[in-house]
């Protein structure tokens, strides 16, 4: 029996995203933007974490995005350095039922966003993650050594997790807050892509994927050398040999629903995406 999350039907869906921000300056306007403008009511608020080494240019936009919106909140990171303490951060601070992590450097393909959405609704899982491996998904601009180590990576840790989960390493996901506030995290770096997923697996959360498209940055700086990269593979081992910690949830066997065929669901997806998307354009015609 897998831990138990009452479904969400789509207009129930409060979301949260939680967006660390180092150096960026022009992608957070963007991100920002289309939230706003394809999410619409369902989206709840966006929390920004801001680096203490950010420029004030990248101050500066957060804080002017913040002053016309309410519903954005600007974070100042306490603990420093490291992304995945940013993200920590910011999920102890959201307040909507539902958690979007992402980058704000615009490496994450904004259009998949209502297909988690839909995915999540259809199919009443915990967590949905954006999958590069899948078929429709990809790299663009991502280095061939890169590539085969992040292929390597996905290998093994679906052979250790006994997953059929395609990408278990991309931070890009969509997560139900039960989950974001009583799992313990412990990532301090970028290793918080992979343990977002890995500990709700091995918890027995049940997972689905969506296809996407990583793209090389288009501003800012990464703080994510190659070496660091095997981060990941420290934080597979870790979760293994220990009891998932959480406060409300009980640890299950791991047990997915990808066992159905990726391609065949699809389709279904796309479909609720559309709708997803649709209903959003009614409601501004209706404005």
């Amino acid at each position: 029996m897998n831990p138990a999350l009452d479904g969400l039907a789509l207009d129930d869906f409060r979301i949260s995203v939680v967006m660390p921000v180092l150096s960026e300056t022009g992608t957070v306007c963007t991100i920002v933007e289309w939230l706003r403008a394809n999410l619409g009511p369902r989206l709840f608020e966006v929390i920004i974490v801001i680096s203490p080494r950010s420029p004030q240019a990248s101050r500066d936009v957060c804080q002017e995005l913040a002053r016309t919106d309410s519903s954005i909140q600007i974070l100042e990171q306490q603990e420093n350095p490291g992304v995945g303490r940013a993200f920590r951060e910011g999920y102890a601070r959201v307040k909507g039922n539902v958690v979007l992590s992402m980058d704000s450097d615009g490496e994450m393909e904004l259009e998949t966003i209502p297909r988690m959405i839909a995915e999540m609704a259809r199919s009443n899982v915990g967590l949905v993650v954006g999958s590069r491996w899948l078929p429709g998904g990809g790299f663009v601009g991502y280095s061939p050594s890169k590539r085969w180590l992040n292929w390597g990576f996905q290998q093994l840790f679906r052979v250790l997790f006994r997953t059929r989960v395609h990408d278990l390493t991309y931070g890009f996901k969509l997560m139900r807050t039960e989950l974001v506030r009583n799992i313990a995290w412990e990532a301090t770096l970028h290793e918080i892509g992979c343990e977002t997923t890995l500990k709700p697996i091995h918890l027995g959360v049940r997972v689905a994927e969506v296809p996407t498209t990583w793209r090389t940055r288009v501003e800012g700086r990464s703080s994510n050398n190659f070496l660091r990269n095997f981060r990941y593979v420290g934080m597979a081992l870790s979760i293994l040999m220990q009891r998932v910690s959480n406060t409300s949830l009980e640890a299950q066997p791991v047990k997915t629903d990808l066992d159905r065929d990726c391609d065949r669901c699809q389709p279904a997806v796309r479909v609720a995406a559309a709708q997803v998307l649709a209903g959003q354009t009614a409601e501004r015609d209706l404005e």
